[in-house]
This record gives C-alpha cells, structure tokens and sequence, in this order.
C-alpha cells in the first residue's frame, strides 16, 4: 500500500473521533472544547479561562531533549500562559530514572512545574505522555479557524531542533515574543503550533476550518512535513507590520510565508 499524506495521517484518520465526543461539549458547556478541535481545551472557572491540553506518548528520545516544550506550545500559541503539567511515565526503571531528571531541567527552565502524573516501571518501550493547564492571558483563546481575506500567513521562532540547552533557548525566545505579541495588542486571527504533519497538515486544517484557501511563498524557510514546533499564525497585513517590530525588539525569527486568500 502506498504511504499516507501527513493530512492524512496525522488529520483525516483520527476526525472520526471529534464526531465520537462531540456530544461532550453538551455537559459542561466549554469556551472551546471537542467540536473545536483545536489544540488546547478552555473551560471557564472562577472568573476565568482555564487551558488544557495533553500530548505524547512521546519516544524516550524526544523526552531527553523536549517533550515538555512541545507539550507547553499548545497552550501557549492559543494565548494561554502554563501553570504546572502532569506526566504519565512507562518503562524500565534505569529509563525512567533518565526520563525524569531530563524533564526535571526542562521544568526548571521553563518555570513550569511538573507536579503530579502517574508511573508505569516495567519491562516496556520507554515512552511519556504530559498534560499541560494553563490560564487565559487574552480575553479568548485564539483558535486556529479564524483566518481572514487578505491576512498574511506568518511563521515566529525558530525550529525546535538541536540539543537540549539549544531547544530550550529557542523554545524560551519564542515564548516570551509570543507573549509581547499578545500584550502589544496586535490581532491575530489564527494560529497553531506546527507539529505532526509539519506545515502541509497544519496549513490544511487551518484553511478547511477557517473555510479560505491558504496560498503559500514559492520559496519556504523549512520542510514542508517536518514538525518545527514553532508557531504559524494568520494576522492583517497592518497587524504584521507592528508584530514585526515586537520580534525585532527581541531577536525572533519572523517570516510572512504567504496570504489568506
């Protein structure tokens, strides 16, 4: 059988699920929740937004390098600022042992807290799954189905590759220029972090939810199907001027890869 696309793979084949819970929303009526389909999860509580999200299970060798940025990003990119993360943890101890102490250092640099989970020490393939909850910065989340005629498709931050200390120094820069952007007030109509599928599954479902063709550069600064784990975001052209000068201000990648058509 031929290979899957990354829409494929990484979008049409789990929808069926979003149609399977849909009726999950009726309990507890969210801001955003299973039929948004989005990244993170907001609820209200107390007055405020609560974001949640969970990803893994990632491989033991993403653990030792990233997986608690990559699991903060989704609650990031939709406006959100984490407060602490659970883990669920499998394996051999001696792996376990190394999974934790490596998301120890990612949790101090971060100033995100892992603060519970759950452990499996057994004889199986390494592997980690981590939620992350977090609290609205903004008035609502920014989902990634609200893209405009006429907006530029922009690209912020480098691509989470590297080392570990090179990762969480990106990871740090994009974070913190992401949260300028929001408290400078520039719109932002869209946006998802770029994960499984790279930008041709992202850019996808961005478009078919927002229900507008996505019309890229002929020249891109990445692979179309790689996971760069930095964020894409659709803004008005007026809007992508002032943001521009934000990353100036504090030395992140930005790139205009095209429009909204």
């Amino acid at each position: 059988m031929p290979e899957k696309s990354a829409i494929e793979r990484y979008v049409k084949d789990i929808e069926w699920i979003r149609g399977e819970l849909s009726g999950m929303d009726g309990l507890c009526n969210p801001v955003m929740g299973i039929r948004d389909w989005d990244d993170a999860v907001a609820i209200r509580l107390g007055g405020k937004q609560l974001l949640a999200s969970i990803d893994g299970p990632y491989t033991k060798r993403l653990v030792m390098k990233s997986a608690l940025i990559h699991a903060a990003t989704d609650v990031i990119v939709k406006g959100g600022r984490p407060l602490f993360a659970l883990d669920t943890l499998a394996g051999p101890k001696s792996d376990v042992v190394e999974m934790v102490a490596s998301l120890k250092r990612q949790a101090y640099a971060l100033a995100l807290p892992i603060l519970g989970g759950n452990t499996k020490m057994e004889d199986v393939e390494p592997s980690c799954t981590i939620a992350v909850a977090g609290e609205m910065m903004i008035r609502r989340p920014i989902r990634d189905s609200g893209a405009r005629h006429g907006d530029v498709i922009a690209l912020l931050g480098e691509p989470i590759w590297g080392t570990q200390d090179e990762r969480l120094a990106k990871a740090k820069v994009l974070f913190e220029t992401w949260r300028a952007v929001l408290e400078s007030g520039a719109r932002i109509t869209s946006s998802k972090d770029v994960t499984k599928g790279g930008l041709t599954a992202v850019i996808y479902e961005m478009s078919v939810k927002s229900k507008k063709d996505f019309k890229l550069n002929d020249r891109l600064p990445c692979h179309l199907t790689r996971n760069l784990d930095n964020f894409i975001f659709t803004t008005p052209k007026k809007e992508f001027v002032k943001i521009a000068g934000v990353c100036r201000n504090k030395c992140c990648r930005l790139e205009n890869i095209g429009a909204v058509l």
